[in-house]
């Protein structure tokens, strides 16, 4: 039973390096002897784009990615390249493609998925990956004609199943790990599946499939491999759906990790730069420190990286050694300057902890960011200038901050979700437009945080990243949709306007904005608007920002 595995285009993250998690993938299922074919379109649209649609790609961008409009458009501009990629799919032979997802890919992959039914019905679309948990969009994504199967969390073992089960009796099967659509309709639930304890049992992943683009140089990172060091996380933060994702903490040992490097040395000469995957790489110090030691013992030259928690073992000894054995960069996911609220999120270390280690990191002569999530529900100014303080007092020790451009999420069956009393949340129904504090914390006012702690990173300095901005390049966009649903019209009309003039024109912007104006009793600047939004979607015009709003 052969199967082709595709990542969708989804944003700048998915070109440091050729798509661990296909590659994951498809390591498994070759050990197994089943075949694959692996396609990272993500990375193979950006190359054909024209050079002004290659901007969709900067770091920033991300929401634009969530944009149907957006999506089609850049389809239509690579319309040889999108339908030369569905063809190469189909002429593999694979009965089974399946879709690694992601928020931000969720729009192009079920566009593509429309495209391959279109093409030929008979083929089984199969979706997989983070955005595939019943929290996020399995179950919409099941109750969807293009697609024919959802895998929840772990892959590997569900989608191997999967395959043999079609070898067996030529249709899809339920089976723990899988969401089917009955012919009424009906969703089947089989419930999860347990997930692999032992995790060097894992063959190494393969991207063999990517070989050309990666010794072309052609990825963002081009010495880069991305290696699996452990799932889940040991901590478990109120916010946090990955560790639900992944289930119990799991790390692979020392040699395993140094192991896996080695091979893919050997099989990518020129690679050189390995970034670990899993949630932290300090999970288990002990087989971190083994694996430094092989490293030094092996003499084998490469440098690595990945995210880390503050604790205690992280001192001047264990971080000396990690730099000794290749380390170069750490990213600490600190959150917040309050301690007290850090303590409510189930991030248990003092801001003396978090600048010992910093200190010590850069001692080590390792660089370090440090992670940000502005405006946590219960955040009170204070807790918010506590953060404004840390940045400084830290500032010495770290290189770069990352300050979440979504501000903190909301989503499912996370503890701000399941204890909204206790969080002071209301409107959870929404993952970004909910409030605290009695509506003093809500979407607006988060903004507004995220773009003064923005402020005074730059002037400490800090450079400019994806997670600190001078510009956020879809602010009156965001507020506008704000708005929107909260019902501001005129606030939304206001901001979308801004929108148009200011950042990137498309459909769904006008859409809603005759909708504002239906929704006031202007009935006939809805119709300007609505025929402004058919122009859009007809001629592709006003991809760019102008110097008026047009519709008036």
């Amino acid at each position: 039973m052969k199967t082709a595995l595709i990542q969708a285009p989804f944003s700048y993250r998915g070109r440091e390096g050729p798509p661990f998690s296909i590659a994951c993938l498809a390591g498994y299922l070759r050990h197994q002897g089943l075949s694959v074919a692996c396609f990272d379109l993500n990375n193979g649209l950006y190359l054909s784009s024209p050079p002004q649609w290659r901007a969709l790609w900067d770091p920033d961008k991300y929401s634009f990615w969530e944009s149907r409009d957006e999506v089609d458009r850049l389809f239509e501009a690579n319309r040889a390249a999108v339908d030369g990629y569905v063809r190469r799919l189909l002429e593999t032979g694979a009965r089974v493609i399946g879709f690694a997802t992601q928020s931000t890919s969720t729009v192009a992959s079920l566009a593509l998925a429309e495209r391959i039914k279109r093409e030929d019905p008979s083929r089984l679309i199969v979706f997989g990956g983070y955005q595939c948990s019943r929290e996020q969009s399995a179950l919409s994504f099941a109750a969807d004609p293009r697609v024919d199967a959802v895998v929840l969390g772990e892959g590997e073992e569900t989608l191997t199943r999967l395959l043999r089960a079609l070898e067996r009796s030529g249709a899809l099967q339920p089976m723990p790990g899988l969401l089917l659509r009955a012919q009424d309709g009906r969703i089947v639930d089989s419930g999860d599946r347990p997930p692999i304890m032992d995790m060097d049992s894992m063959p190494f992943p393969d991207y063999s499939d990517f070989r050309e683009d990666f010794e072309a140089r052609s990825y963002l990172d081009c010495d880069r491999l991305d290696v699996l060091d452990g799932r889940s996380c040991v901590r478990r933060c109120a916010f946090c759906t990955e560790w639900q994702h992944w289930g119990r903490f799991r790390s692979r040992s020392g040699r395993r990790i140094f192991e896996e490097i080695r091979h893919q040395m050997t099989v990518f000469p020129s690679a050189n730069k390995f970034y670990f995957t899993g949630l932290l790489v300090n999970g288990n110090l002990r087989e971190l420190s083994r694996f430094c030691d092989l490293v030094l013992e092996s003499g084998l030259k490469f440098t690595w990286q990945g995210q880390a928690i503050v604790q205690p073992g992280m001192d001047r000894k264990m971080l000396g050694k990690m730099a000794a054995a290749g380390c170069t960069w750490l990213g600490y996911g600190i959150e917040s300057g309050s301690e007290a609220l850090r303590w409510r999120i189930n991030k248990k270390f003092t801001n003396a902890n978090a600048e010992k280690t910093l200190r010590a990191t850069r001692e080590a002569g390792i660089a370090s960011q440090i992670n940000i999530m502005v405006g946590m529900p219960t955040e009170t100014r204070e807790d918010f200038e506590e953060t404004l303080r840390l940045l400084v007092r830290v500032r010495p020790s770290i290189d770069s901050v990352l300050a979440s451009q979504s501000f903190c999420t909301v989503e499912q069956n996370t503890r701000l979700y399941q204890q909204p009393d206790r969080f002071g949340v209301a409107g959870r129904e929404h993952h970004l437009y909910w409030s605290s504090n009695g509506g003093a914390n809500d979407y607006a006012e988060r903004m507004r945080r995220y773009e003064e702690f923005c402020r005074l990173a730059l002037q400490l300095n800090l450079p400019e990243t994806s997670g600190v901005l001078s510009r956020k390049p879809d602010k009156w966009r965001l507020l506008g949709d704000y708005y929107y649903h909260i019902a501001a019209y005129p606030r939304a009309v206001a901001c979308y306007r801004r929108s148009i003039r200011l950042e990137r024109d498309n459909a769904d912007v006008r859409a809603r904005l005759a909708e504002c104006y239906g929704a006031l009793g202007r009935p006939q600047k809805a119709a300007a608007w609505r025929q402004a939004q058919v122009s859009v979607v007809k001629t592709g015009d006003s991809c760019y920002p102008v110097s008026r709003s047009r519709g008036d």
